[in-house]
């Protein structure tokens, strides 16, 4: 390992178009005067005190509000450990020896130099912001170098700001799942911590605005890393009652920790920024950078992604059931006669090995596997078995330590000490224990020839068509130790690059009519796997802010569909939301969608998705439709863990577009009991304006014709909506 024998600390503050009403050329110890710059209509105020510098203001000169909370947050903090192993917290603005503030044609620079009372006498930051006119953001890059002495940098918290209540009316946009809507945060005590690269931490970004005006949209505040690697992070929401403010922050875990060398580069940038709108403008602004600098875009043609078989695009219903092979044939085939459509088969326990137990020794399969997959597929369902991407069972064979010792152990992910990391998800040993899994490096070769063997053969021998990988989106990164993988020691980005790896190689090998899937919806894998099991987006406020992100990019599939008193109201939220969010539906068990109660809304939601489906592959997510009118909402406990109650309103809505074609449609699926009537109160956002004259089409389901819809001079038929159904208009321009 290479241990640098400096230390610095760069912070750069990215300013669109800037102006400087007062530019200090450094100063040793004394406080400046505050030094104030413009990013546009961003404009930011800095103050040089003793020991450190402040952010002491953030104004959107628009309407000359101040954003930032009364109570400041310190722009970094550093997470230091001596050589007695004790934890140290220096933030930006106290205990620093020098401090200068510096301004230039290219931006500004900030810079501190020794911290004495954390051990880091030779240790220096510097900040600069580069002028964009058109963004209104400020970009802020951050490095250390500093001559390594007894002390250990290990966690960067940068860069923070406190928000007042400004955006109070509107809400805070957290990426938890497909994106979740907080509102009245300044009221209440909150935190939101998550590793970033999981499913509850799907998107690098956050935002807050206020409540949308008479006179149109509402400002909000844009808050992002814009890293194109995905490194490892947590990205932090924190509300505090009683200070009304609420704290954004991102905190980074250093590579190379161990030795310590305390030299570490911001990779890519963090955004401030303003917008104007909501949650979909914000994530829209982050679908334009993750567009141009991702690693992880794929590759879109005109029918989509060309890298995905066309079956797995048109797919729009799941199964998930369990049972022998003969009873699993039986059950499945009747559900897609029922639905009338092909569909997708994720088989769990196909194996002789207890479920999330003994892995990763899968085979041999259970008897009747190989021929209950090719009656299945010849009946037009297509068969994904699922296998874990990340364990290995320390036990592996029964209770006895198998191969994990001899085979795996070397490639386990570790501590500090040397320990591997373990996890238990409440499988049991033959003897009663818990089963523990090791969790492997997927930077060894070993982890990842092993994941590839397996879905090969599954592939090849087997005959399926899909693979489900399991955890890769789901699980968090590692901060694994083990100088023997040949990876930054604890953070960086080689967690997703090792699975970059792993699944290039595999997807190389793969047959072209094959596909493969994984947990959850961590956006570092979006571009190399073909389908994101979405089965966990069951909280209460959630909004498809990831669908309007990587909407066509890639398939979604399935929720989690539990029992309770409302579990039919239930699953029509569900299955109801998953339409509009342009997800393919269900991930259940064909008895609960087929029961009488059921069967009728789920079939015409299904066929429905069938008649739309090339918006899902080919096209975009556009803003969802609003809707004037006495609408009530519903609310039923979606089983998450116990009871989980969501509320929703009566009339789910999306709209998607072919912008290639001129083509939109708009989603409406009222899952209440009772007709209901609307108007569309955000016509102008489809193109329904008062001198244009458009046609379209009603659509229903397979079977019934469509029925032709005028559009004259943005005048809008009422909608009407029948209980427990679901209508699209299509429109197309130019005719």
């Amino acid at each position: 390992m290479n241990t640098p024998s400096k230390k610095v600390f760069i912070i750069v503050l990215a300013a669109l178009s800037w102006a400087c009403a007062s530019c200090v050329a450094g100063a040793d110890t004394g406080p400046q005067g505050p030094q104030t710059f413009a990013a546009g209509s961003l404009e930011m105020t800095l103050q040089a005190e003793e020991g450190g510098i402040r952010v002491t203001s953030l104004v959107n000169l628009e309407d000359k509000t101040e954003l930032l909370a009364q109570e400041r947050a310190p722009l970094f903090e550093l997470v230091v450990y001596n050589s007695k192993g004790e934890e140290k917290r220096v933030t930006s603005e106290k205990g620093w020896a020098r401090t200068t503030i510096n301004a230039s044609e290219g931006g500004v620079v900030l810079e501190w130099e020794n911290c004495p009372d954390a051990g880091l006498e030779a240790f220096r930051v510097t900040v600069k912001a580069v002028p964009n006119p058109t963004a209104h953001s400020w970009e802020w890059h951050l490095e250390t170098e500093g001559a390594v002495g007894e002390a250990r940098l290990e966690d960067v918290v940068f860069p923070q700001v406190a928000l007042n209540e400004t955006a109070s009316g509107g809400g805070v946009l957290y990426p938890d799942g497909p994106g979740v809507l907080i509102r009245d945060l300044w009221t209440q005590d909150l935190q939101k911590w998550q590793r970033y690269g999981g499913g509850w931490c799907s998107m690098q970004f956050m935002a807050a605005f206020a409540a949308p005006r008479e006179d149109g949209p509402a400002p909000g505040f844009y808050y992002a890393m814009h890293d194109p690697m995905g490194s490892t992070k947590e990205i932090v929401l924190q509300s505090k009652a009683a200070a009304r403010a609420v704290k954004f922050f991102f905190e980074h875990p250093i590579p190379n920790q161990v030795p310590p060398t305390n030299a570490y580069v911001l990779p890519g940038k963090a955004v401030w920024g303003l917008f104007q709108g909501d949650w979909y403008d914000a994530a829209q602004r982050y679908k334009t950078w993750v567009k141009s600098e991702a690693k992880w875009w794929p590759r879109l043609g005109k029918g989509g992604r060309t890298d995905t078989p066309l079956w797995m695009r048109e797919l729009c219903a799941w199964a998930q059931t369990g049972g022998a092979p003969q009873e699993v044939v039986s059950r499945v085939k009747a559900f897609a006669a029922f639905l009338e459509v092909p569909i997708g088969f994720h088989w769990y326990n196909w194996h002789q090995i207890p479920f999330d137990n003994d892995y990763p020794h899968y085979f041999p399969v259970k008897d009747g596997f190989t021929e209950a997959v090719r009656k299945l597929q010849d009946a037009n369902v297509f068969v994904m078995p699922y296998i874990n991407g990340r364990l290995w069972d320390t036990h592996d064979r029964g209770a006895e330590d198998g191969e994990f010792t001899s085979v795996a152990l070397p490639a386990v992910t570790k501590m500090e000490d040397g320990a591997p990391f373990v996890e238990s998800y409440g499988s049991k040993e033959s003897d009663g224990s818990p089963v523990k899994l090791g969790v492997m490096c997927p930077m060894t070769p070993l982890w990842q020839n092993k994941v590839k063997e397996i879905v090969l053969r599954l592939q090849n021998e087997y005959g399926v068509k899909g693979v489900y990988i399991d955890q890769v989106a789901a699980a968090t990164p590692v901060l694994c130790m083990d100088p023997a993988h040949g990876h930054p020691l604890a953070g960086g980005s080689w967690w997703n690059t090792g699975y970059w790896t792993l699944l290039d190689a595999l997807r190389r090998d793969m047959a072209a009519d094959r596909m493969i899937t994984t947990e959850c919806n961590g956006e570092p894998f979006v571009n190399r796997f073909d389908g994101y099991l979405t089965w966990h987006w069951q909280t209460d406020g959630q909004v498809p802010a990831f669908p309007a992100v990587y909407g066509g990019a890639l398939q979604m599939f399935g929720r989690s569909y539990g029992g309770g008193d409302t579990r039919d109201l239930a699953l029509r939220m569900k299955a109801a939301q998953q339409l509009v969010y342009g997800e393919q539906l269900g991930w259940l068990d064909p008895d609960l969608a087929m029961s009488p109660e059921n069967r009728p809304f789920f079939k015409q939601l299904v066929q429905l998705r069938w008649v739309l489906r090339r918006y899902f592959y080919e096209g975009e997510m556009l803003r969802p439709p609003r809707l004037a009118g006495d609408l009530p909402t519903v609310k039923a406990d979606w089983q998450w863990n116990g009871e989980q109650w969501v509320s929703t309103d009566a009339v789910l809505t999306g709209a998607w577009t072919l912008p290639q074609e001129g083509k939109t449609v708009l989603i409406f699926a009222n899952v209440s009991d009772a007709p209901l009537t609307a108007t569309l109160d955000n016509a102008h956002n489809y193109g329904l304006v008062h001198d244009v004259t458009l046609t379209g089409t009603v659509l229903r389901d397979k079977a019934t014709p469509p029925e032709k819809l005028t559009i004259e001079n943005g005048v809008l038929p009422p909608l009407i909506l029948p209980s427990r159904t679901a209508v699209a208009w299509e429109i197309q321009r130019g005719l």
